[in-house]
């Protein structure tokens, strides 16, 4: 996948080779003529980017790249001219609740709904079974008490619940929901309730909320839609209430940056997670094809879990898909994410110290590890949540730093034969939920066929949007 394939101005073209005794795999293609990268890596490139043709359709060749620019767009550019070679970071102070509310309110209004309008029916979908909640209940699992729960922030209802759908096809679908993320004193102390769901201040979802109902949800979960490539597959839907992206176990202690007050948070999404793989063990029988997704928090609780759901379910195929959550952290963020949540990563992948995993690193890690498996993740290019959580992280210039950042770093995980991405025009926030899972086709292909081909046999390429990285005029303001 190209976001740039040369420098602006340039106007040498790029040549395709085929070289004796290459081989041959998806997604790649085969560029020489370009400025040499620094790290050397096999880079995934769109032929329409390069005035090239491919090969095949899923099949094309994979050389290193003799000279190659990194994947930076020319706004990327102008921002390392201006700045620094990297990102800076500042420290993430305790009082900074106006421009975390300043980023919000930019953010808010970029989200992509996840219900509302209504989706075209095609055909009726097979018959299928209710969605059921489960309401599960203290649980001992060698020899620790885990009590699921919600954040019990002050105000919030403390219950946990979970949904399950079974299907009649052979698939699986296990999907984290988001919903922010809390972190420190300022962040902790704006949490979502049902009582304040409009205020675009908030920072996490606290307790579960009305729209958590997953049978009123679009995209994947319009089990009606014939065009819903797993509208028959049994479904687990994990909701978010603990602020800590599914991966906390952990009692926090903060204090009102306003009021001096104190007050705890329970980040415990990695223990509900584990009554739920708990429960799915003697309920859930034993899938030909299995989905782990998540959007936004969803995304990175998704990657935390995989592991354990891919030991329970081993056999048949497995894929892994991050919606709109795309590991682009700072350094005080992660130092901070694994003091407030006590973060939990298998060692199985990991190794010991898993906790020091980088976010942005545990998607290549899975794939690394998991190599017959599928990994895959979707973002838009200026996703307006994940730049401004990036600016609450403390880095500065974050809307253009973002896009760098997200930008190398999928250039980096498409070194990878089993990686693929999807990369679309625009600032919206999430797909899996929504109606613009059905709509969105400015990556170059329709999104819902290219998530189809995902679960097929053949993979499909990684696919990004033409021309799509100037700034948005939304970046003043970060």
């Amino acid at each position: 996948m190209s976001l740039e394939t040369r420098p602006r101005g340039a106007t040498r073209q790029a040549t395709v080779q085929t070289p004796k005794n290459a081989s041959t795999t998806p997604l790649r293609w085969m560029v020489s003529g370009l400025p040499r990268r620094s790290t050397d890596l096999p880079i995934v490139t769109r032929a329409a980017r390069i005035d090239a043709q491919p090969v095949g359709k899923f099949s094309c060749h994979a050389v290193r790249m003799p000279r190659r620019t990194p994947i930076v767009t020319a706004s990327a550019m102008r921002y390392r001219r201006s700045v620094a070679p990297r990102v800076k970071e500042t420290d993430v102070r305790r009082d900074r609740s106006a421009s975390i509310a300043a980023l919000l309110l930019l953010a808010a209004s970029l989200m992509t709904p996840a219900g509302g309008a209504t989706t075209t029916t095609v055909a009726a979908a097979p018959k299928t079974g209710a969605w059921e909640r489960i309401d599960p209940k203290p649980l001992r699992i060698g020899g620790r008490l885990y009590e699921p729960t919600c954040s019990q922030a002050e105000g919030a209802d403390p219950t946990f619940a979970f949904w399950y759908r079974p299907g009649t096809a052979d698939g699986l679908v296990v999907y984290f929901d988001g919903g922010g993320a809390c972190w420190d004193d300022a962040t902790c102390a704006r949490p979502r309730l049902a009582r304040n769901v409009q205020d675009r201040r908030t920072v996490y979802k606290a307790e579960l909320l009305p729209g958590d109902e997953v049978s009123r949800m679009q995209g994947i979960f319009a089990v009606t839609d014939a065009r819903n490539p797993v509208r028959d597959w049994s479904m687990l839907f994990v909701p978010y209430c603990t602020g800590d992206v599914h991966s906390g176990s952990n009692t926090a202690q903060y204090r009102d940056p306003q009021t001096g007050k104190p007050y705890t948070i329970q980040h415990r999404g990695w223990d509900n997670t584990q009554v739920i793989l708990h429960w799915m063990r003697r309920n859930v029988p034993q899938p030909k094809r299995l989905l782990v997704t998540g959007s936004s928090a969803g995304a990175y609780g998704a990657a935390t879990h995989y592991a354990a759901l891919r030991t329970m379910y081993p056999r048949g195929s497995a894929v892994f898909l991050g919606d709109a959550g795309q590991g682009v952290t700072t350094p005080d963020f992660f130092s901070r994410r694994n003091t407030s949540w006590n973060y939990r990563l298998p060692e199985s992948v990991f190794g010991r110290g898993a906790q020091l995993t980088a976010d942005d690193d545990m998607v290549a890690r899975l794939a690394a590890h998991f190599p017959r498996d599928r990994f895959a993740q979707y973002t838009t290019a200026y996703d307006g949540i994940q730049r401004a959580f990036y600016g609450m992280m403390g880095a500065e210039k974050s809307c253009d730093a973002w896009t760098v950042k997200m930008a190398e770093q999928l250039e980096r995980r498409e070194a990878a034969t089993n990686f693929r991405a999807y990369l679309a025009r625009g600032e919206t926030h999430t797909i899996l939920r929504s109606p613009l899972f059905y709509t969105e086709t400015t990556g170059g292909a329709p999104f819902a066929d290219w998530f189809g081909a995902l679960l097929a046999e053949q993979p499909p390429t990684s696919e990004a949007c033409k021309d799509c990285l100037a700034p948005p005029a939304s970046c003043a303001a970060m």
